[in-house]
């Protein structure tokens, strides 16, 4: 797979953002202390949910295939400035400081329902690539301490992302990912609409990237 150099930008800065609040993704390589449940199939997308140590939010993981060359499914993913059309609940997203061609950290604020105040992530995104394989892999972690908090409640959020080339216009993608949402917001609030609200960004995120 020849992918350009703007494609792995897009990868680097973009995956980790799925739009809406509990993106959550876990590690596809990582080990797994619990079990994941699956918890909902629909139109092609499974979603599966399990418990992280001592936190009332869950855990998601998702798996769907795309039917688009992975170099589309990375530009709909945008590259960090400005939010991609498929991410519901984001407000404004920007790039803050770029490390290396791998390496930059990402400023989003999520868009929450009324009366739930807004939200912001400040992540650490780091990627690799193996041409053989045909993989991206992408890697972000909360780093709060590049930015202070200003207007919105900081939530934390942590998780890895793979795309595998599965054939020349088809990918397979699996994201996990386990976000705290700060402030004194209930869990039960949220974890309810897990699988609903993240099968509706991939929903669109698919139709973004078959459509370029």
């Amino acid at each position: 797979m020849n992918t350009t150099k703007k494609a792995r930008r897009w990868l680097a800065t973009g995956l980790f953002i799925t739009g809406q609040i509990l993106l959550l993704v876990s590690s596809a390589v990582r080990s797994e202390s619990t079990q994941w449940s699956l918890v909902e199939q629909e139109d092609g997308i499974s979603i599966y949910t399990r418990q992280r140590g001592e936190s009332p939010y869950l855990e998601i993981k998702a798996e769907m295939t795309i039917d688009a060359r992975a170099e589309d499914v990375a530009e709909a993913f945008g590259d960090g400035n400005g939010c991609a059309t498929w991410r519901a609940m984001c407000k404004f997203s920007n790039v803050i400081e770029i490390v290396g061609e791998n390496e930059r950290f990402v400023h989003m604020v999520l868009d929450m329902p009324w009366p739930i105040s807004d939200r912001d992530l400040v992540m650490h995104v780091t990627d690799s690539m193996d041409t053989q394989l045909q993989q991206a892999f992408v890697q972000f972690t909360s780093a709060s301490e590049k930015l202070p908090p200003d207007d919105w409640v900081r939530a934390q959020a942590n998780g890895e992302y793979l795309i595998t080339v599965t054939d020349e216009n088809q990918v397979h993608f699996v994201y996990i990912i386990h976000t705290d949402l700060g402030g004194n917001l209930s869990a039960n609030m949220i974890n309810p609409r897990v699988a609903s609200s993240t099968i509706e960004d991939l929903q669109r995120l698919r139709v973004e990237a078959a459509n370029r």
